[in-house]
């Protein structure tokens, strides 16, 4: 058995469909949802499908804290986090993940492949086939000179953890907007762990960001990679890495015929570059700015 942890938050338009996707599961679990006072329907949907809740604080949340809090609680030996908006592809799609982390007896983490859903925008869909390839790799130190910070890329949109590894490392941060998946990937990996990317454990997850949306979640990255910049430093510049991504998402607008959306794809460049160094310079802003231009505006206390 594996414990399964999703954080919720006005949840409701996800959570017949997901309910059905988890139930379909071909692995045994236990399914731990951790609600933020959620003001819709949502807490009222899990209850009347008999799945109990752990209800925190809104104001409480915190990536990093609140799914430690859920590890506390976990049952098993390895635990599955899963987000609201994660819609599992099959029904093996955590038998999979599981089954990745017996691969080698280093992989302390295994995550899984997201593909687009149907509505999704063709520079969302090629940011889900940049991130989430078809092949699957494990990731360890000895990659980070060819890899750079893509060596510890991880998603706790879909993602599983030996908790003994977990533990051993200090588990998530707290003082981080986000990333508290790569942080732990990057600690776990210079300490001598594995990372596994898993493209046959697949759920569905994509998101078609407005251009206020890009600067906002750019903006919370910068942020996270000055936050972590000490447990980060031994992976290259993230700047490289996103030149890198501009470039093979020029090629994958002229390959699918999309040449019309380059000077948007520029704009939206430009917009994430500017909240990328905005947020990595956060610490000489007002919090109440910070509010404004983040995307996790009950972060910043």
């Amino acid at each position: 058995m594996v414990s399964v942890i999703i954080p919720t938050y006005n949840a409701a338009d996800y959570i017949p469909v997901l309910l059905k996707s988890i139930r379909q599961q071909t692995l045994t679990h236990e399914l731990i949802i951790i609600d933020s006072e959620s003001n819709d329907e949502t807490r009222t949907l899990l209850t009347e499908n008999g799945i109990p809740v752990v209800t925190i604080p809104k104001e409480d949340f915190n990536h990093g804290t609140t799914r430690n809090y859920g590890v506390s609680i976990a049952k098993y030996d390895i635990v599955i986090f899963l987000t609201q908006d994660a819609l599992p592809a099959r029904p093996d799609a955590f038998e999979r993940l599981v089954e990745a982390l017996t691969v080698r007896e280093d992989i302390a983490i295994a995550y899984g492949r997201q593909l687009p859903y149907p509505d999704a925008d063709v520079l969302s869909q090629f940011a889900r086939t940049s991130n989430y390839p078809n092949q699957s790799v494990i990731k360890s130190k000895v990659d980070i000179p060819r890899m750079g910070i893509k060596t510890c890329h991880c998603s706790n949109s879909f993602a599983a953890y030996r908790k003994k590894d977990f533990l051993d490392v200090g588990g998530f941060p707290s003082d981080t907007i986000l990333g508290e998946d790569v942080s732990v990937a990057a600690r776990l990996i210079l300490d001598g762990k594995a990372v596994a990317y898993t493209a046959e454990a697949e759920v569905f997850h994509s998101h078609n960001y407005t251009l206020t949306e890009e600067f906002k979640r750019y903006f919370d990255i910068g942020a996270f990679h000055k936050q972590q910049q000490k447990v980060l430093q031994p992976f290259t510049k993230a700047e490289a890495e996103g030149l890198k991504y501009v470039i093979n998402e020029w090629t994958y607008l002229k390959k699918t015929k999309n040449l019309k959306l380059i000077p948007k794809q520029l704009i939206r460049t430009a917009a994430k570059y500017v909240g990328y160094r905005v947020g990595y310079w956060h610490e000489v802003l007002p919090i109440s700015f910070k509010r404004i231009i983040s995307m996790h505006r009950s972060f910043w206390k």
